[in-house]
This record gives structure tokens, C-alpha cells and sequence, in this order.
């Protein structure tokens, strides 16, 4: 049923008259605005001479897989995909670098209370000021080199090597905020576990592109899969592994696209985790799968995007299992050739079934099953008001659905440099106030920042 439902959801879609695909053997001209109409003037192409001189010319995108990026404000969902700076003949490169904060979504807030009532059953983590001692961000510093290899006459196929290397900050916190007691009893005081507040990810990636037009019926056909080896360490201190993880993962991104105003997308990713030391000892396993349809108007000017995924987690050689659905529905317009606008309406539903668990006593079965939900709205606008620089803003909400005290309203403000092939900087802040365990009539203020700089992507 969920799937004949989601088939007469995609159809009903397309049956709107301002969003239904035109013939894609028509030549008439679309009307709208062109890309660079829309501050995304064409791309620029960079080689390097033997001589050691840098040229620049216009070039055409490549019709690579485009993937939805909440930061790409407008009718387009996507940034378009380049090549990079080409140094040899068959070879590119490109950079990236990424600092950024985040706040965790409300399920996983809710779901983080939960388990500490559990985790540290003395503690009774029902009051205000229990939940405000969750609100930190997570914070990550990223850095990484694609380099793609690929003929520049026929760029049909492509291979794409990337290495990324990051640091993660309080992505545990606070479930393992305190230690656990042996044997627990409440005369047992609890010790402060200051140490596993960092995670260092390494990962290599390799992925096989491949792009074009289907003869005969002229659509394009986009089919991306690769496979990703990551090896993943925390410390409780500075010999012993909080864990130490390998992870293999395999993936796969496929579009087909009938015309520039209609396009089905899919993703399939599974990964196999092994950690091989650990202070808990589970291999989870992940399953995830997420579909896209994204439609343009006959203008151009409006695009409307939903989306739904699901993925779940098995925690070998446990029954434990984390499974999570989220929903997604995004229109995007282009109200002038300087100022865009999209809005994102979201939600999002957790369950944890965890039937071996044994905390807190460490010795007998307490199974738990629980869940967390969440519905929320995020608006972006961007206005460009000078050369290539654009200012953006937005406003969020969001909601639990069944438990209220990490509700929450933000706002964003930020600026973007884009020069489409060269470089593209991100800088802003978003502040979040969760509003319903405020102190004294003042909410939970999180501030969080972002830096994000790409060159040649």
C-alpha cells in the first residue's frame, strides 16, 4: 500500500499543468531566467600549460550527478558539478575545507534523554535544567582532495578518487557524559567521563560517474556508485578506545531525467562496520535508501522537490536494531534574477528497538523500545547584491511529536562567494532557541557558526 500510495503521489504531481514534462522532442526555446541571469555566470575552465601558465576559458558543465544541498536557495536544488583544475591531460583537482557547528535534530535529543533515565537509573533527568545540559552542538573540521580522472574529449565516464579526513567533536555527548557503575547502586557515586568528547574519521573513496543522452528518446541518464573505506577512532583517554572502527561502505546515485524540468532520482548506501576495539562491542551494520522527484514550472522560475528515505541499523551480534524515516517536501522559486527563496517542510520519526539490552545493571535483560518524532519547517532567502556576493537568511521551526521540551525556533544569516568551477565560500550563523526549558523566562540559546570553502568543485 505505501508504495501504490507513493506512485499516485508522484503522478498526481505530474499531472499539475504548470509542473507536467513537455515533449522532450520539442525545440522551442523555455522561457526563464539563463544561469548566469541567476548569478551563476557560465563556468570557468582552468589548465595549467607546460610552461606553467594558468588559462582560463568558458566551458559547459558536465552532466554529473547533482545531489540537493539545503544551501542552494531558488529554483535550482543543486549546485552544479565540476570537473576541477586540470593539471595533466586525463587528470583534475579539487579542495574542499569545512568548520562547522550543528545542533542535533530534536529526535535525537529526545532519544539521548531517554537512555540517560536508563543509562544512569539514580539520576532523574525529568527536570529543565537536565535537558538544557544536552544543548551543545556538534562540531566538525573537514578537510578534503577529489581528484577525477576522465578524457576531455569524452567525459561520458569519469573516476573520482576522494580522500576526506575529519574531527568530530561531542558527537557522543551526554549519553557517556558519566560513567557507568559496577555493580549500580545508589550509594555508588557516578564519575565524570571528561575524555571522549573526539572522533577522528579517515576515509578514501573511489567512484565510477557515469552521464549522458539516451538515443532515440533524448533523456539523460546519470548512474554513480562507488565504495568508501573509513577507519574511525575515540579515545576514553590516551590509551584506551572509547572504539576503533573499519567501515566499508558501498553506494549508489541514479537519475533519469526526461526533460530540464523533470528528473527521478535514487540512492541505495550500505555499510559494514567492524570494531575491532571497543569499550561496547557491536558491528552495526546500515541500510539506507532514499527517492526524489524534481520538477521545474514551464518558466523555470519554481521548482517543487519531494523526498522520502528510510534507513536502519543492525547491531550485530546483538538483536538491537535503529531504524529512521524522514520526509521531505521542498519548493524553490525565483522571484528576480538577484533574489531566490525556498522553503523545506520536514519530518522526521526515529524507533529504537533494543530487545539485548542490559543496562543498567550489566547483568540482566532490560529491553527497551522507544521512539522520537519530529515535524519542522526551514525557509531560506538570498539576495545577490554585489558582483557574485550573495547575503542569505532564514528562519526554522521545529517540533517534537511526542515530547515538547526540545521545541525550537531559529534564524540564519550568512554570506556566500560563488564563482561556479572556481570557488565557492560559505561563512554565517545560526543561532537556535529552545524555547520550552528556559531558565528564568530566557530559552536554551545554542550559537553555532559555519565555514565551508570549496575550490574547483
Amino acid at each position: 500500500m505505501k508504495k501504490i500510495a507513493a506512485l499516485l503521489f508522484c503522478a498526481a504531481l505530474l499531472a499539475v499543468p504548470v509542473f507536467a514534462a513537455e515533449d522532450s522532442g520539442s525545440n522551442a526555446k523555455e522561457p526563464g531566467y539563463s544561469t548566469s541571469q541567476l548569478g551563476q555566470p557560465p563556468a570557468q575552465g582552468i589548465s595549467v600549460t607546460p610552461g606553467g601558465i594558468i588559462k582560463e576559458a568558458n566551458i559547459q558543465a558536465e552532466p554529473v550527478l547533482k545531489r540537493i544541498d539545503i544551501n542552494r536557495i531558488g529554483s535550482a536544488p543543486s549546485y552544479e558539478t565540476f570537473e576541477g583544475l586540470r593539471l595533466a591531460k586525463y587528470f583534475t583537482i579539487a579542495q574542499r575545507v569545512e568548520i562547522f557547528q550543528q545542533p542535533r535534530p530534536i529526535d535525537a535529543y529526545v532519544l539521548d534523554a531517554k537512555k540517560i533515565r536508563y543509562l544512569h537509573w539514580n539520576q532523574p533527568w525529568n527536570e529543565r535544567a537536565d535537558y538544557r545540559s544536552q544543548i551543545k552542538p556538534i562540531f566538525t573540521r573537514a578537510y578534503g582532495t577529489e581528484i577525477t580522472m576522465s578524457d576531455p574529449k569524452n567525459k561520458e565516464g569519469q573516476i573520482r578518487y576522494t580522500h576526506d579526513y575529519r574531527d568530530i567533536y561531542q558527537n557522543q555527548f551526554p549519553i557517556y557524559r558519566l560513567n557507568p557503575q559496577f555493580p549500580a547502586r545508589i550509594d555508588i557515586p557516578y564519575t565524570i567521563n571528561v575524555n571522549y568528547k573526539h572522533e577522528q574519521w579517515d576515509q578514501n573513496e573511489i567512484l565510477f560517474m557515469h552521464a549522458k543522452r539516451i538515443p532515440g528518446i533524448e533523456w539523460t541518464e546519470t548512474l554513480n556508485f562507488g565504495y568508501r573505506y573509513s577507519t574511525m577512532n575515540a579515545k576514553n583517554d590516551g590509551s584506551t578506545n572509547a572504539y576503533y572502527e573499519v567501515r566499508h561502505t558501498y553506494f549508489t546515485y541514479f537519475s533519469l531525467a526526461p526533460s530540464n524540468r523533470c528528473e527521478w532520482f535514487g540512492q541505495f548506501e550500505f555499510f559494514k562496520s567492524n570494531r575491532r576495539k571497543s569499550t561496547f562491542t557491536y558491528n552495526p551494520d546500515h541500510y539506507f535508501y532514499a527517492a526524489e522527484l524534481r520538477m521545474k514550472s514551464r518558466d523555470l522560475k519554481t521548482s517543487v522537490i519531494p523526498r522520502i528515505s528510510y534507513s536502519i541499523d543492525h547491531y550485530f551480534p546483538f538483536k538491537n536494531k535503529f531504524s529512521k524515516y524522514e520526509i521531505q517536501f521542498r519548493i524553490g522559486h525565483d522571484f528576480t534574477p538577484k533574489l531566490n527563496a525556498a522553503n523545506t517542510f520536514k519530518a522526521n520519526f526515529a524507533f529504537r528497538d533494543e530487545p539485548d539490552n542490559t543496562a543498567p545493571s550489566y547483568t540482566f535483560y532490560n529491553p527497551i523500545h522507544d521512539m522520537a518524532g519530529w515535524v519542522g519547517n526551514e525557509f531560506r532567502m538570498q539576495y545577490n547584491f554585489y558582483d557574485r556576493l550573495w547575503f542569505q537568511g532564514g528562519l526554522d521551526y521545529a517540533a517534537g511529536t511526542n515530547m515538547s521540551d526540545f521545541d525550537n525556533v531559529g534564524i540564519l544569516a550568512g554570506l556566500e562567494y560563488y564563482s561556479p568551477g572556481l570557488i565557492r565560500v560559505d561563512v554565517g550563523y545560526q543561532g537556535t532557541d529552545y524555547y520550552n526549558i528556559a531558565k528564568d523566562g530566557i530559552g536554551k540559546w545554542l550559537s553555532s557558526v559555519y565555514f565551508k570553502c570549496y575550490f574547483f568543485m
